[in-house]
């Protein structure tokens, strides 16, 4: 079978023809195409952005099989970041997709460096987001437009950053996509002025509309699977998932999610009580099973939030504490002092 890709040191079995990956018909080999691909590979193999071994490791091999082309080949710059790594990965993948269609490059060639691409695509996604699991902490402000204190949404978000929080949600149960889309943008705007994230709730498709700088997903139990999220997505937005049991926590992980949110940690009146509520104490056994940065969620007060901190939250989310309060910058800068009392990371 196909493999999806071969270390340099275990270097690609050449055929007797030299150049195996490129047809011999010349008429179906675009004269820029090709050398603009070689110029990406040549430039993702030179990158130090990327884990050790990542790109060398996956696509070294085409360092024989497109040797004739190297000599024309575009020079382009090395990726600074693994941001514009993957964006070069798209690149490339996208160049190889039209020279397959033209007829310019052989199909099993083709197949093996397109798995090559994705895979690589998706490993530096996954590095990108570990990266930015440092981002998930402090004070998480859900943003809904029914718990505004009959406020406009973004006056409660602009209130909330300039309280000290670091992440907002733009959770919209009534309004159609479409509708939602002014205030998404608007909400991007805010936390990428600020450096802080936005998460959209349940709308793959918003977030990946958004993204991928600043925004990432969070999906409930029922809502888009994690791995068909993961489709929609960037590969380096991040993607938290509900949970309300500490063995769906672990399944969240095996899934693949960024961070995981547990609760309800108290009564709320936000969202209908189903049972009871999970408390500190089942916190702390959340925290000794979680991997990934944890959230803790529901009916979490200034009054209530250091035992909570203290359980091992990494972040504190809130709703009506600040979206409902008389003054939401207010709230939100109580609740960010509380947390750093309390040893909390803001």
């Amino acid at each position: 079978g196909h493999r999806s890709g071969i270390h340099r040191r275990c270097p690609r079995r050449r055929s007797p023809q030299r150049n195996a990956i490129v047809t011999t018909n010349p008429d179906n080999n675009p004269s820029n195409l090709l050398p603009a691909l070689v110029g990406c590979l040549e430039a993702l193999l030179a990158s130090e952005t990327l884990p050790e071994g990542l790109i060398a490791g996956e696509i070294g091999w085409l360092d024989s099989g497109l040797a004739s082309a190297r000599p024309e080949s575009i020079q382009v710059g090395r990726p600074e970041n693994r941001s514009n790594a993957i964006t070069l990965i798209n690149t490339a993948r996208n160049i190889l997709s039209i020279l397959e269609a033209t007829g310019a490059v052989e199909i099993d060639s083709a197949l093996q460096l397109h798995r090559a691409l994705d895979d690589a695509n998706q490993r530096a996604g996954r590095t990108l987001r570990r990266e930015q699991a440092d981002r998930i902490r402090g004070l998480y402000v859900i943003i809904d437009p029914e718990v505004t204190g009959g406020r406009e949404p973004i006056e409660v978000a602009k209130a909330a950053i300039n309280g000290g929080a670091r992440m907002l949600q733009l959770r919209d149960k009534l309004r159609d996509k479409g509708e939602q889309m002014p205030l998404a943008i608007a909400l991007r705007d805010l936390c990428a002025a600020n450096q802080a994230l936005l998460i959209i709730n349940d709308h793959a498709d918003i977030s990946a509309a958004l993204g991928p700088e600043h925004v990432g997903l969070h999906v409930g139990q029922t809502d888009l699977a994690v791995a068909d999220a993961r489709k929609i997505l960037a590969p380096g937005q991040l993607l938290g998932r509900s949970n309300r049991d500490i063995d769906l926590i672990i399944e969240s992980q095996e899934m693949g999610a960024d961070h995981v949110a547990f609760g309800s940690m108290y009564n709320t009146t936000t969202k209908p009580m189903i049972r009871d509520p999970q408390g500190p104490e089942r916190l702390k056994q959340a925290r000794a099973v979680a991997q990934v940065p944890l959230v803790a969620i529901g009916g979490i007060t200034v009054d209530n939030v250091a035992p909570v901190v203290e359980a091992g939250a990494d972040a504190i989310c809130v709703t009506a504490a600040v979206g409902s309060a008389p003054d939401p910058e207010a709230a939100a800068a109580g609740l960010t002092e509380a947390i750093r009392a309390a040893g909390g990371r803001v």
